[in-house]
């Protein structure tokens, strides 16, 4: 890849984003451009997590590209494995070889204003240019470990979910499961009956619906590949069933039903009053995202599985010590503690027009329009960027509608040097967020990673997705400065 023979369009990262993002621009013919990812394959989010019961919590026929519709999927609920091969795939169906460069992390990207070019380096000093730079990488990809004393000295296995060791055998071992979320639910159940021993320590619960999940039988599977109305239909159902559920989520005595079918669901698999009191949220449900699973309180009875509330003091070389004295004496620690979304460009440093450097601007709070374009950032974009995230649908309805309103960027782009968002249409998208923010679920007092530390909304897109995508049909004019 040389700097002197300058790509159409730079995108950065090879998952759901990057994948849409390339379909698009080849489908509008304009075949210059690169996907630069850092890891060996394809498959990002999907690629990464790979730990034991790793599965999405949107139904599959939702969870797919409109382009790419698949109507072999084997479970209502995705799992990993499937997800990846399913990206591997389209990688191929969408890629040419030159459009695609593995093994090529993105260490800078800086605008060369006076050749109106995005200059990328790579961590093995290999350089590329571009008129247009895309980040794909997604909104959670820098793992959250939290800084607890003695973390260092632990002598056992230690890891976070999302850097699962290949091949790892857990039998027999004391397992400690730190956290109680996403990734921590699917977990549990998955090793529970292979570990000797489990000790999960929860700081707060989390609100649980049951998973309506099983393996689609093969004569529907037939049914859904050779008849696309019956693939439409089923998408078109479960996608009007969630877009409704938004409504709990900016109404929340809407969401009362929900509360009421998760602690039917808790009191019908805990018998014991005092488990169930500790597994109840204090919170209103969908404050923090809410979960799905059928196996995690039966997993959390069992005989050798131990649920920890008590804080942890330190980690010492042969367990963790809790608060109240109390040694759990393990020999691997699994860090199932999330991401950081404030650190969304913490892996590439990006400067912009004058200088300005975007992960200093983001650091407390990232500001952007649509979570599509940032002022005083010529020429770039982004996918699934702040302020664009769902708690209720298939993200990838938004993927691909920031996908189009990108190329449409490009035709504006044409003729001219650069693009750039105003600094008065961001401010008035942000304006938009925090306006409608008072009053929803995610502003009743509990503490997600949906907010930062001030209790303002950094990541989600607050309405349906059916408001963002109309939204985003055309593009303004008006909400930017064109330099010709």
């Amino acid at each position: 890849m040389s700097a002197t023979q300058p790509l159409g369009v730079a995108v950065i990262g090879a998952g759901f984003s990057g994948l849409a993002l390339a379909h698009a621009l080849n489908k509008d013919s304009r075949p210059n451009f690169c996907v630069f990812e850092s890891a060996s394959s394809v498959g990002g989010t999907w690629r990464e997590n790979r730990y034991p019961g790793a599965a999405c919590d949107v139904p599959s026929h939702l969870y797919s590209l409109s382009f790419a519709p698949n109507g072999a999927w084997t479970r209502v609920f995705p799992q990993q494995a499937e997800i990846e091969r399913y990206l591997q795939d389209l990688a191929r169906k969408t890629l040419q070889p030159a459009q695609l460069q593995l093994n090529w992390r993105v260490l800078s990207a800086h605008w060369d204003a006076h050749a109106a070019l995005w200059r990328l380096r790579s961590s093995g000093g290999l350089e590329a240019s571009a008129r247009v730079l895309v980040c794909g990488m997604g909104g959670l990809h820098v793992p959250q470990i939290p800084d607890i004393a003695g973390r260092e000295c632990f002598q056992g296995e230690s890891f976070h979910s999302a850097r699962w060791p290949q091949h790892f055998d857990l039998t027999k071992r004391r397992v400690a499961v730190i956290g109680s979320g996403a990734s921590a639910v699917q977990i549990v159940p998955a090793i529970a009956a292979q570990v000797g021993q489990l000790s999960v320590l929860q700081r707060s619960p989390t609100w649980i619906l049951p998973r309506p999940d099983g393996a689609i039988a093969p004569w529907l599977r037939t049914v859904f590949t050779r008849f696309a109305s019956a693939r439409l239909v089923a998408r078109f159902l479960i996608y009007a069933l969630l877009e409704v559920t938004s409504l709990a989520f900016r109404f929340p005595r809407l969401g009362a039903l929900g509360g009421l079918l998760a602690k039917a669901h808790l009191r019908s698999q805990v018998a014991s009053p005092s488990l169930r009191d500790t597994l109840r949220p204090s919170y209103p449900i969908g404050c923090k995202r809410v979960l799905l699973s059928s196996d995690y309180y039966p997993s959390l009875q069992r005989a050798n599985v131990e649920l920890v509330t008590e804080a942890i003091a330190q980690i010492e070389p042969n367990g963790v010590r809790l608060d109240d004295g109390r040694l759990l004496e393990v020999d691997t620690l699994i860090w199932a503690t999330g991401f950081r979304p404030l650190d969304i460009v913490s892996s590439v440093d990006i400067r912009g027009r004058d200088g300005r450097e975007l992960k200093a601007e983001w650091a407390s709070r990232p500001r952007s329009y649509f979570g599509v374009a940032v002022h005083g950032y010529p020429n770039l974009f982004f996918l699934l960027g702040p302020n664009s995230a769902l708690g209720h649908n298939s993200v990838l309805l938004m993927i691909e509608a920031q996908a189009r309103y990108i190329v449409r960027a490009l035709k504006l782009l044409e003729d001219q040097r650069s693009i750039e968002v105003s600094d008065a249409a961001q401010a008035r998208f942000m304006q938009q967020i925090d306006r409608h923010f008072p009053g929803t679920v995610w502003a009743r007092g509990c503490r997600s990673w949906y907010l930062n530390e001030r209790g303002e909304n950094i990541a989600l897109w607050l309405g349906t997705t059916l408001a963002y995508r109309w939204q985003l049909r055309q593009l303004k004019r008006r909400d930017f400065e064109v330099k010709p």
